[in-house]
C-alpha cells in the first residue's frame, strides 16, 4: 500500500465538490457532492439505532440494486425525526441532483449530519445544487470533506494505492465525526454529531466482494471507537467502485480481496483514529488493547466496554490511574471474563493479576496517565483472540460544549 493525495477524487473517474449554501449560519461549507463518470458497484453500512434519519432509510432502498453513481451530503442539519416532510425533502434533493447530473435518481445516495428534529432549509439546498455540480473537480475532495464537518476541527481525508495483479488500484475516503460517536454499523441487508464516511475506488470488484470488504474493514476500525457512548441516527459508510482501473476483477475469498481489504482497513483505521483525536473537548487519545480473549466477539466486547466507561474517561481527564474502573468495565462486558486470570497493564506497568492489585510505583503510573497518548492492555488469559478499541477522556470542556448546545 502506498499513501497518495487527492482523497475521494484520487481514483480514476471521480470528482468532488463542496460549498456553503446556508444550512449553517457560519460561512463554512455545508454541502458536498461526489460523482463518478460511470455507474458503480455500491455498498453501505448503516447505524443500528432504531431511530434512523430519512437518508439512511432511502439509501438502504437504493442499494438493493448494488449500484450507484453519486453521493450528496449536507452538514448542519440531520434531517432526522422530521416526519414525512423530511423524507420529501430528501427525495427532492435526490431528484434535483439526478437532473443536474443526468443520471437516474436511484443512482444517488444521500447523507446528512447536524441537529435532529429541524426541517432542512430546502430551498437553499436546491438552489445551490447546480453550482455544486458545476464545480465538480478532480481537486474537490478537500472542499467536499469540509462540507460534511460539524463540530470537527480538522479535515479528515485519506487515499492510498495498491496493486491488484499488474494494475494500480486507488481508494480514497473522506469522513467526519467528533461527537455523538459510538458507531455500531451493519450491512443494510442484515436486521439490526454522527459518523459519516464516503469511499471511492477505481477497483473492478464483484458486488459481494465489495460488501464483504466494507463489512470487514468497518468492524476493526469505526465499530471500535467511542467518544461519548451515544449512537447516532445517521451513521453510515458508503463505498462506490467504478472499475476504471481495469484490474482483474476482485472476487470474494480471493487473495486480491485480502489485499483490497487490508488497504481499505488501513484507511478506515487512520480515519477512525483522527475522529478520536479530534473529539469534542478531548485532551487525550487512549488505546484499549484486549488480548487472549475466548473469541473475537469477546475481545471486541471487552475493548468496547472499557473504552466506553465514563468513570474511566473521567479518570483519564483527571490523570488518575484508577485500575479498578478498568477491571469493572471489563467485567461488565458480555464476555468470558475471569478476574483470577485477568492481567491489566497501564503503559508498561502491570497493575492487576491473580484477582487483585500489584504493588507498583504510583508516581510512574501518574506520569503515564498525564500523557496525551495512553495505552491500556487487558489480558483476559482465556483464549487466542484480540481486539483494540480507541477512545478519549471526558473533559469539562466536553460537558460545557454540549450543555450549551442549542437546538
Amino acid at each position: 500500500m502506498k499513501k497518495i493525495h487527492g482523497g475521494v477524487a484520487s481514483p480514476l473517474g471521480f470528482k468532488a465538490s463542496g460549498m456553503h449554501c446556508g444550512v449553517r449560519v457560519s460561512r463554512r461549507n455545508d454541502l458536498a457532492l461526489i460523482f463518478s463518470n460511470r455507474p458503480c458497484q455500491a455498498a453501505g453500512v448503516f447505524t443500528t439505532n432504531k431511530v434512523q434519519a430519512s437518508c439512511v432509510v432511502i439509501n438502504k432502498q437504493h442499494l438493493i440494486s448494488g449500484r450507484a453513481q453519486a453521493i450528496i451530503a449536507n452538514s448542519g442539519n440531520a434531517n432526522c425525526m422530521t416526519g414525512k416532510q423530511g423524507f420529501r425533502h430528501s427525495k427532492e434533493i435526490i431528484q434535483t441532483v439526478a437532473h443536474e447530473l443526468k443520471v437516474s435518481p436511484k443512482s444517488i445516495l444521500i447523507a446528512a449530519t447536524g441537529v435532529i428534529g429541524k426541517l432542512l432549509p430546502i430551498k437553499k439546498i436546491l438552489t445551490a445544487i447546480p453550482e455544486l455540480v458545476e464545480n465538480l473537480s478532480r481537486k474537490g475532495s478537500a472542499r467536499a470533506a469540509q462540507g460534511i464537518m460539524t463540530t470537527d476541527h480538522v479535515v479528515k481525508e485519506v487515499a492510498a494505492e495498491c496493486m491488484i495483479g499488474n494494475r494500480p488500484v486507488r481508494i480514497g475516503a473522506i469522513a467526519k465525526g467528533a461527537g455523538m460517536i459510538h458507531p455500531e454499523m451493519a450491512l443494510s441487508s442484515r436486521k439490526h454529531a454522527t459518523l459519516l464516511c464516503f469511499v471511492t475506488t477505481d477497483a473492478a470488484i464483484e458486488a459481494e466482494a465489495l460488501r464483504s470488504a466494507l463489512s470487514a474493514a468497518v468492524q476493526d476500525s469505526f465499530n471500535l471507537i467511542t467518544i461519548d457512548r451515544d449512537m447516532s441516527t445517521n451513521d453510515m459508510v458508503l463505498v462506490l467502485a467504478n472499475g476504471a482501473a481495469r484490474n482483474v476483477r476482485i472476487e470474494k475469498d480471493s487473495k486480491n480481496l485480502e489485499k483490497f481489504v487490508a488497504t481499505l482497513s488501513a484507511l478506515f483505521l487512520a480515519l477512525a483514529k483522527l475522529m478520536v483525536r479530534d473529539a469534542e473537548g478531548a485532551t487525550k487519545f487512549v488505546e484499549i488493547m484486549v488480548k487472549n480473549a475466548e473469541s473475537a466477539t469477546d475481545a471486541r466486547a471487552v475493548a468496547r466496554s472499557v473504552a466506553s466507561s465514563n468513570l474511566l474517561k473521567c479518570a483519564l481527564f483527571g490523570s488518575d490511574p484508577n485500575w479498578g474502573r478498568i477491571a469493572a468495565a471489563a467485567g461488565s462486558a458480555a464476555a468470558n471474563v475471569d478476574p483470577w486470570k485477568m492481567r491489566i497493564h497501564i503503559g508498561n506497568i502491570l497493575v492487576v493479576k491473580n484477582g487483585g492489585g500489584v504493588v507498583r510505583d504510583n508516581r510512574k503510573l501518574d506520569r503515564i496517565f498525564s500523557r496525551k497518548n495512553i495505552r491500556i492492555v487487558v489480558d483476559l488469559g482465556v483464549g487466542p483472540s484480540s481486539a483494540t478499541a480507541y477512545t478519549c477522556d471526558l473533559s469539562t470542556e466536553y460537558v460545557r460544549f454540549n450543555s450549551a448546545y442549542k437546538t
